[in-house]
């Protein structure tokens, strides 16, 4: 993507400070928003917060929007902070930097500019034109990973999908077939609550509903509760179940033939494009583009990491190890292909306490 902002610009503390608070609304908002991004926007003038918001449903006003309708006629003369691009086309919405140039905003802090090729610079370009000040880049690394599912489904046409499985060193998920058992340490579990921030949904197979009765909450980062979506040939299923609570903060689907014993609540949705229990990968790529998902994270089990893996409609891939044997265990690339790892191109490995975490992205193999 192409930079339109000078190198090196100068950030006071200030400036990262409200930034900051755009973030905290780009967060309060994500998953409500799809398929547009989750943005944050916040107008300060002389130290204050004049305004601020968040993106509201798609087909209703944007960040910017909100944030101008809060502050009125303070907005003049005020700096805009945003966490991405303002739109300078017309959507379901009249474009924000009319409405900003509209209200005398002195200057716009960016982010991150926009990887859809409808706004791409041009709200920038716009904004200049109208002789705003505009500076881009700040927190842009943070943007640039809050972003990436939104940036990868515009230029790929399908969410970003993640793979996260948790192993001992002889490769096993459990320490006996059917028993939940807790694998990585404190730290990798953290992480794996940060990767759940990021998504717009988390996806299981009714077995490991029944076996590990997962929370699928980011908790232990205090971040956005992604969407659960459960993969599942037949019922019943358990209605006490921590992901069918009713007090949870994001929605809980399912997604198979039957829907037995979920509670009223619980979305079921019959498959979409061919029976699950056929064609289960395009049931749920179906869904995923139905729901506007940005980003998916795929946590189990084994059968969802095979669909996966094997059919190569997969971007990352995270390994977290940690240093225990379990020979009875069940082994998560069972029913894989020999030549599957072919896939593989090798990204980072990072320690995390006494546990290890190996990032593979996927490569066409060479034939």
């Amino acid at each position: 993507m192409k930079k339109t902002h000078a190198s090196n610009p100068r950030w006071t503390p200030t400036d990262k400070r409200f930034m900051e608070l755009a973030f905290a609304e780009a967060r309060k908002v994500k998953g409500k928003t799809l398929p547009n991004p989750p943005v944050g926007a916040v107008l300060a003038k002389r130290g204050l917060v004049e305004g601020k918001g968040g993106t509201r449903p798609a087909g209703q006003s944007h960040a910017e929007i909100v944030a101008l309708d809060k502050a009125g006629e303070k907005a003049e003369g005020s700096t805009l902070y945003v966490t991405l691009e303002p739109c300078g086309h017309h959507g379901r919405t009249p474009p924000c930097v009319d409405a900003i140039i509209k209200a005398g905003i002195r200057k716009v802090v960016i982010a991150i500019q926009d990887a859809n090729p409808l706004v791409g610079g041009q709200g920038i370009r716009a904004l200049r034109d109208a002789g705003i000040e505009v500076a881009v880049g700040l927190m842009e690394e943070e943007a640039a990973l809050f972003y990436e599912g939104f940036f990868y489904r515009i230029t790929h046409g399908r969410p970003l999908i993640l793979l996260k499985i948790a192993q001992s060193l002889d490769g096993r998920i459990n320490s006996r077939p059917g028993v939940e058992t807790a694998i990585t340490g404190e730290a990798s579990r953290k992480w794996t609550h940060g990767l759940r921030s990021l998504a717009d949904a988390v996806v299981i197979t009714g077995r490991t509903l029944r076996a590990d009765d997962p929370d699928l909450t980011p908790r232990l980062v205090q971040g956005p509760a992604p969407e659960v979506v459960v993969l599942s040939r037949r019922g019943p299923f358990p209605a006490e179940a921590k992901i069918f609570s009713k007090d949870r903060n994001a929605k809980t689907l399912v997604l198979g033939e039957s829907g037995a014993g979920l509670p009223a609540w619980v979305e079921h949705v019959a498959a979409e494009g061919a029976p699950s229990a056929s064609d289960p990968l395009a049931s749920l790529l179906a869904l995923f583009d139905k729901r506007g998902y940005h980003s998916v994270l795929i946590e189990g089990g084994r059968e969802l990491w095979t669909l996966f893996l094997q059919s190569g409609k997969w971007d990352k891939l995270y390994v977290l190890t940690a240093p225990q044997i379990f020979p009875e265990g069940d082994r998560w690339d069972t029913g894989l292909a020999r030549d599957w790892g072919k896939s593989l191109k090798f990204r980072n490995l990072t320690p995390f306490g006494s546990d290890f975490l190996t990032e593979f992205g996927h490569c066409e193999p060479e034939e």
